[in-house]
């Protein structure tokens, strides 16, 4: 066995830090203060769920029926009181309590249970509790766009009325470690910065030291990028591990002993383990006793494991196989005695317990633990199916009800839009009789006063005629006066026959224009019989129906090759190439790498997180000193 070979628990290790990285801060008071504040009597129902939800989020990690009880107590308060906000606050507690347990269906129930207690009560702060146990929803069933989106509304909230730092500090490392997955230091930096400033504006040492150690793991990563890893950066991260160590030894003397003290020991460890085990090989096994006795003393199952995940790597470099045996031992007398742990924990101890009679060339006990590994393996596989198949179930429900809802908007939308044109239909047609009918009256009201002013010069022509009758009659009758006064009668009788004249043609010029408005009035008239007749536009309703019919299919293969039937000469070139260094394992990343398979797929087949085969990547491209520029899989293809 070779100093650099990768043992079950190196791979355990690897596959938990993770979730190590995301692991949960606490509250702003200790489990001590919360359990005082609560024997209080003048506390207020609100205040009251309050502590209790905190106590469930402090609870969870180390004893969940507790942690459950209290967001329960909360719950029964707030329906008590018929408050559907501070209702949503108590769901999203339990659903919380739900997602360390791992139980997706729960976590699913009690996020939208929470979310649609938040949107009855129309309250900001449930809302911010709502979107928080969202975020893990989508999180749980692999849609990472709607977890982040979600994530950054809560906080959003949290951050600008200073409430819930605990929350604000796990969610920026959660967001940090979502990006860091992704390769994406940018935002990874952006989001653990965040994180640890609001840790000291907190003033909680818990939360300060979770925020030094999220850091920490941020400047591992970035030294990792480079080919070697900057030393630099990764002294640096030793000294923020130390601090963070620091602040939890100053708390568990004041009887605050905290779950991520472990996870914190359990990080730097490794960073010794890895990146200065040649250097300082002594300083190694120290912290990792220091860390066995801290592990121990918190008694977290997932903790232990890590733990001796890195007890087995620190003698596996040394090539020391009764220390890695005992190891093995205390292994499975531990996953015998804690039934939650996962399933493929069996898996790699079995796969283990493999390569180490591999080594002895003990045949029959290879064969034993094969058979063993095999029949975990299937456990495992016909569990992750099933978990998947109902990760895809839940994913297409989602996307399925966000379309129902994406249509119901459009729908009101468009009814809303369809209101509005009757509404201004309406309201034009108004405007427009109302224009016409005035119109109308104008007309009949000049039509009235023409009339009258015609009439009035009939009876004046009338009545003049009658004068000139009269004149006539008289100028025969006074035949006999003298010259000046029948000038003067046929004077004013030229002067009676212009104005007769005048007066005739002003009378015909008034019946012209008189019929010009009797034609007007006609096709007024008939034009408003023609609207009369018309029928009003009916406007129909547009539906939309989208058939959805989704079929996710999901296959899963198994190992398609394996290291006895590789071709020899491949590996004999890999093995040249590295100086003799490669390990089996290597052999086989080496093997999955040549078929064409990625990262994710290969760290599906191998059981291990995707960071892992990323770690075991980086240290395959140190082994065969390939520069930081040549990609690893272009070389291995070429071989």
């Amino acid at each position: 066995m070779t100093t650099t070979r990768i043992t079950l628990f190196k791979i355990l290790f690897i596959t938990l830090f993770a979730f190590f990285i995301v692991s949960p801060t606490y509250g702003q008071e200790t489990k001590r203060e919360l359990l005082e504040l609560l024997k209080r009597k003048e506390l207020t129902p609100e205040k009251r769920e309050g502590y209790l939800c905190q106590l469930s989020c402090i609870y969870k990690k180390t004893d969940t029926i507790k942690a459950y009880d209290f967001a329960d107590q909360a719950l029964q308060t707030a329906r008590s009181e018929n408050s559907p906000g501070r209702q949503a606050i108590a769901y999203e507690a339990i659903a919380d309590v739900a997602r360390y347990l791992d139980n997706a269906p729960k976590l699913i129930q009690y996020a939208d249970s929470s979310y649609a207690a938040a949107i009855r009560s129309k309250e900001e702060l449930a809302l911010a509790y709502a979107h928080y146990a969202i975020a893990y929803k989508y999180e749980k069933i692999g849609i990472k766009d709607k977890y982040i989106y979600y994530m950054l509304k809560s906080l959003a909230y949290f951050e600008k009325h200073k409430i819930r730092y605990d929350k604000l500090v796990n969610g920026y490392e959660n967001l940090g470690a979502i990006f860091i997955d992704n390769n994406d230091l940018k935002y990874c930096e952006k989001y653990n910065k965040k994180a640890l400033d609001l840790a000291y504006q907190s003033r909680n040492p818990i939360n300060i030291a979770n925020g030094l150690t999220s850091w920490a793991l941020f400047l591992v990563r970035s030294a990792e990028q480079k080919s070697p890893a900057n030393v630099k950066l990764l002294q640096k991260a030793e000294n923020y591990y130390l601090k963070a160590i620091t602040i939890f030894e100053s708390e568990n003397k004041k009887g605050n002993l905290n779950w991520s003290y472990g996870r914190t020991c359990l990080n730097l460890s490794s960073l010794y383990l890895y990146h200065f085990f040649d250097s300082r090989p002594q300083q190694t096994l120290n912290y990792l006793k220091k860390t066995e006795e801290v592990c121990l003393k918190l008694d977290v199952p997932i903790q232990l494991m890590v733990m001796y995940g890195q007890q087995a790597q620190y003698y596996t470099n040394l090539n020391d196989i009764p220390n890695i045996e005992k190891v093995l031992r205390k292994v499975e007398q531990h996953i015998a005695g804690n039934p939650s742990i996962n399933s493929r924990y069996y898996a790699l101890l079995y796969k283990n317990y493999m390569d180490l009679a591999e080594l002895k060339n003990d045949f029959p006990a290879y064969r034993k633990y094969f058979a063993l590994y095999d029949q975990a393996l299937r456990v495992r596989i016909e569990k992750e199916n099933r978990v998947k198949e109902y990760n895809a179930s839940m994913r297409f429900e989602t996307e399925k009800k966000s379309q129902e809802i994406k249509l119901l908007r459009e729908n009101l939308e468009t009814n809303r839009k369809v209101n509005y044109l009757y509404i201004a239909l309406v309201v034009f047609v108004f405007f427009t009789l109302l224009f016409m009918l005035r119109s109308y009256y104008f007309r009949q009201k000049s039509y009235i006063k023409t009339n009258l002013l015609l009439q009035k010069a009939n009876e004046e022509a009338a009545f003049l005629s009658k004068i000139k009758e009269e004149e006539a009659r008289i100028a025969v009758l006074e035949s006999e006066l003298k010259e000046k006064e029948l000038q003067i009668a046929v004077n004013e009788k030229i002067m009676n026959e212009q104005a007769n004249i005048k007066l005739q043609q002003e009378l015909m010029t008034n019946n012209l224009q008189l019929e010009k408005k009797n034609d007007v009035l006609k096709d007024i008239k008939s034009r408003l019989e023609v609207m009369k007749s018309e029928k009003p536009s009916e406007i129909k309703n547009i539906s939309k129906t989208i058939d959805k019919s989704m079929e996710v299919d999901e296959e899963f293969e198994l190992l398609k090759t394996s290291l006895e039937n590789t071709n020899p000469a491949f590996f004999s070139a890999l093995q040249e190439k590295a100086s003799g260094t490669l390990t089996k394992l290597d052999f086989k990343y080496c093997g999955y790498i040549k078929l064409g398979m990625s990262t994710k797929e290969i760290a599906g087949h191998m059981n291990i997180e995707t960071q892992s085969m990323r770690m075991a990547r980086y240290r395959i491209k140190q082994k065969l000193n390939l520069d930081r520029d040549t990609d690893l899989d272009e070389y291995i293809g070429s071989v």
